[in-house]
């Protein structure tokens, strides 16, 4: 989307790697969405459009508990972002999606959204192997990186 001064607007999307003891939360996209419908990704949404602090991880929070029945408490927010420009009826649409490592705290999966078709525990192959969107593959994989990190420095937010 674009202004008459040529200015871009971005629809930010917060996601997160969920991790409960070896194992990695994915949900599959229910068949009614607009987009990739069916596909397994990474928990998460568009954040609030709310003037408030910390407004990425109010709707991290609030995301992965409405689409997957699980609470999570933020470990680390991984440094990269994706930025992505699709077409959707003609409208190039813009997005940028902030990734982030929890770790669960209690829920079942059992209780996720109707929007969500199925949510699953994967081992880390396995959630590589089933993921459809490459940059979400990308950030597993630093994800993996920063649980190692973590164990010798733990950094909470």
């Amino acid at each position: 989307m674009k202004t008459k001064d040529h200015a871009r607007f971005y629809i930010v999307l917060v996601k997160a790697w969920v991790k409960k003891d070896h194992k990695f939360l994915l949900a599959q996209r229910g068949n009614k969405e607009l987009h990739k419908a069916g596909s397994w990704s990474l928990p998460g949404g568009k954040v609030d459009q709310k003037d408030e602090p910390d407004v990425l991880r109010k709707s991290l929070k609030r995301e992965v508990q409405e689409e997957t029945g699980i609470k999570a408490r933020l470990v680390a927010r991984i440094p990269e972002t994706e930025t992505y420009v699709y077409q959707q009826n003609g409208v190039k649409i813009f997005k940028r999606v902030v990734y982030f490592l929890m770790e669960y705290v209690s829920g079942k999966t059992k209780n996720h959204s109707f929007e969500t078709e199925e949510v699953a525990w994967l081992p880390y192959k396995e959630a590589l192997e089933k993921l459809e969107f490459k940059g979400a593959k990308e950030v597993l994989k630093r994800a993996k990186k920063l649980l190692k990190e973590s164990k010798e420095q733990p950094k909470l937010l």
